[in-house]
């Protein structure tokens, strides 16, 4: 898993950021986590990753880059809403993997 430099957390995972990091490099699921992540897809912006999903190999593979966390799936609706809003007040746009700063990785 790869990670963005400046996070977006909600308020119940700004506390406990480093050690859900933590949890997650080593696949360890949690039980109201979710993740927010540039989509696999560069057609669409995000997706939503609930922790089980640490548990399965095929999500590593992936290669996530991660760039926000929430407690809950509503939090993660809200803290979406707050990047799509944050991005384009900076852009009048919706670059995401810019404004993250994701490099693309070489095949």
């Amino acid at each position: 898993m790869r990670w963005a430099e400046n996070l977006y957390l909600s308020e119940k995972t700004a506390k406990k950021k480093d050690k859900i990091i933590r949890k997650a490099n080593r696949g360890i699921g949690m039980a109201s986590i979710y993740f927010i992540t540039l989509a696999a897809n560069e057609k669409n912006l995000f997706e939503i990753f609930h922790a089980a999903h640490l548990k399965q190999p095929a999500f590593y593979r992936r290669n996530p880059f991660v760039v926000g966390i929430a407690s809950g799936y509503e939090e993660a609706l809200e803290l979406l809403r707050q990047m799509v809003e944050d991005i384009y007040r900076e852009t009048s746009g919706f670059p995401v993997r810019e404004y993250f700063g994701e490099r693309r990785q070489e095949s």
